[in-house]
């Protein structure tokens, strides 16, 4: 029998792509048979998804191949679903077959959350994956469409009234890029309609937008969200979405033909059927070496896992735990001690439309600033980020022509 390891990565985010990219670096040619498996063949940089939404930026530009990460390590690539995980026998289960593991690394990310709240999904256009942004961008530019020709006054407001469930970072970036879309890109190409009939209103259920970040985070986004004409509406709960309808639970009724879901996110199912130890929001549990339940075979990273106190379910985070965890992963594979990890926040960023954003640093005590300096550590983290050089060459140059030469506005399939 091969004394070859079998790895498997369930999930091609931000965890499982960053930690099968540091194991080509670590790994000796022979020493692990590495498998990556996810439903889509791309990762989703889903940090700027709402650009798509906005026509700021292509859907290719936010995608980047699975297999570019794979194929040339040598690591094999699957599209499937994941359907279980059978931890007794370390096999793991899809839509194509069983694999047998080894090491199994669970990676899989989070899902839109809506709190159980009646009509979420029926009614309201969540912003998770990249055809639901597809789908929003295409929306709006059939109500911009349909309210060009639209001659009843009070029909024509309620088409052009955008509500967005949730101020955290999404929803405040789709709120502001939004604005943007409408002022500096559609107001030129729809002469009839006028834009002072276009409102767009932000709910927030706690006291302040981006309520899990800095407080001066929030007031730079209030102050820059005031000046784009954008009402939010704080401690405020949503009881129910009907058909173009929010129901608070003050009681109250908003209306509008387009309603958006940015309320969060939550576990993924497949986490919830392992049979692990779980948090109290349905993550599994995990020691400082990413093992859930002390097992060297199973590791558990990003949105899934439940470290510490529990770390945000953000990408930042599990960019920052996957170099960790694939140093201990290469540890198990050679029968070597584990390395505790230790998380250092670095800050948060967010962007607040054209030349506009907020940037907080942890690293320096909190340090928060805020307009055009912002908005250029903003561009320049994310380009960065980017993996592949063809997505940031792409990004950069839809980044120049947007800014100055408009969005793209055409619905094409």
């Amino acid at each position: 029998m091969s004394a070859t390891k079998q790895v498997v990565v369930v999930g091609g985010g931000f965890a499982g792509l960053h930690l099968v990219r540091r194991l080509e670096r670590r790994l000796q040619p022979g020493e692990a048979a590495v498998t990556l498996v996810d439903r889509q063949n791309y990762h989703l940089f889903t940090p700027l998804l709402y650009q798509v939404c906005t026509g700021e930026l292509p859907p290719h530009a936010v995608a980047y191949p699975l297999r570019d990460a794979t194929a040339p390590a040598g690591y094999h690539f699957l599209q499937t679903e994941v359907t279980a995980i059978d931890l007794e026998h370390r096999r793991v289960g899809t839509a194509d077959g069983e694999l047998p593991y080894d090491h199994l690394v669970i990676a899989v990310g989070s899902v839109t959350n809506d709190f159980g709240i009646a009509g979420v999904r029926e009614n309201a256009l969540p912003v998770k994956w990249l055809s639901d942004a597809e789908t929003l961008k295409r929306h709006v530019l059939d109500i911009f469409e349909s309210a060009a020709t639209e001659t009843d006054v009070a029909r024509r407001r309620e088409a052009l009234t955008f509500i967005i469930v949730g101020a955290g970072p999404v929803g405040v970036e789709l709120a502001s890029s939004l604005r943007d879309l409408m002022d500096h890109t559609l107001r030129k190409i729809y002469p009839s309609i006028d834009f002072y009939d276009v409102a767009i209103h932000l709910i927030e259920g706690t006291d302040r937008v981006l309520p899990a970040m800095h407080p001066k985070l929030s007031a730079i986004a209030m102050r820059r969200l005031d000046q784009q004409r954008v009402r939010v509406l704080l401690n405020t709960l949503v009881s129910r979405i009907g058909p173009g309808v929010v129901h608070t639970k003050d009681g109250a009724q908003l209306r509008a033909r387009t309603i958006v879901w940015s309320g969060g996110v939550k576990v993924n199912p497949l986490v919830v059927a392992i049979d692990l130890p779980k948090s109290k929001d349905g993550r599994i549990v995990v020691d400082d070496r990413f093992r859930a339940s002390g097992r060297d075979d199973v590791l558990v990273l990003g949105d899934a896992a439940y470290f510490g106190k529990g770390l945000p379910q953000l990408a930042q985070v599990a960019v920052l735990e996957a170099p960790a965890a694939a140093r201990n992963l290469v540890a198990l594979v050679r029968g070597e001690p584990t390395e505790p990890f230790v998380y250092h926040r670095k800050g948060d960023l967010v962007a607040l439309g054209r030349t506009q954003a907020g940037a907080e640093f942890a690293k320096l005590g909190g340090f928060v600033i805020g307009g055009l300096p912002a908005w250029t550590v903003w561009r320049v983290n994310y380009l960065m980020q980017l993996l592949g050089v063809r997505n940031r060459g792409t990004l950069l140059v839809e980044w120049i022509l947007s800014f100055f030469a408009g969005r793209l506005v055409a619905n094409t399939p």
